[in-house]
């Protein structure tokens, strides 16, 4: 297990993502990177590097799930997709994160 630093914690999220190229700050908007099912398995990594749980986490106020971007797709084009209540920041998730502890 890591210990939950900003430093680690944007290390894993650009590993994940496969950048080595760029830095995040506290106010780097996730969903500008990634959306959908890849969410769940970062997530899914931070918990088990981190010890933290995601258990009261609102997935959907941050993110679109799978499906839902898939629905938008259909035969006769793009449908509008449901706007995202917040943008969710690298600092909130760390804050989150910090506060969420096994």
């Amino acid at each position: 297990m890591k210990e939950l630093t900003f430093d680690n914690l944007e290390k894993i999220i650009l590993k994940r993502l496969g950048f080595d190229d760029i830095k995040f700050t506290k106010d780097t908007v996730l969903r500008t990177y990634i959306d959908g099912d890849d969410v769940i398995y970062l997530l899914e990594e931070l918990m088990n590097k981190f010890n933290v749980t995601f258990e009261n986490f609102d997935f959907t106020r941050y993110y679109h799930e799978e499906s839902e971007i898939i629905k938008v797709i259909n035969w006769f084009g793009i449908k509008k997709m449901r706007k995202i209540e917040h943008e969710l920041t690298m600092g909130e998730l760390f804050e989150y994160m910090k506060n969420n502890k096994k």
